[in-house]
């Protein structure tokens, strides 16, 4: 299987994240976040990963965001 890396910069250019695929144990798709580096669930899809990437990381450090902003961030994309 030929799999993508996606990498993730910020406003500095700098690289926060990338998503992978990683076959080792269950195959799936991983956020590796330079910031968070004990993140370790895996998606089937790609699109899946990014989606939480989007919605659950802080883009500018890589850092998970506090629970109360990714449940905002959700309730505004369900009511778009």
């Amino acid at each position: 299987m030929i799999a993508s890396t996606l990498v993730y910069l910020n406003k500095k250019q700098e690289e926060v994240a990338r998503i992978t695929f990683d076959d080792q144990d269950v195959p799936g798709w991983c956020i590796k976040s330079k910031a968070e580096p004990g993140f370790k669930r895996k998606f089937a899809a790609k699109g899946e990963a990014c989606a939480v990437w989007l919605r659950e990381f802080d883009p500018e450090t890589g850092k998970l965001r506090p629970k109360s902003q990714r449940k905002e961030i959700l309730e505004h994309q369900l009511s778009a």
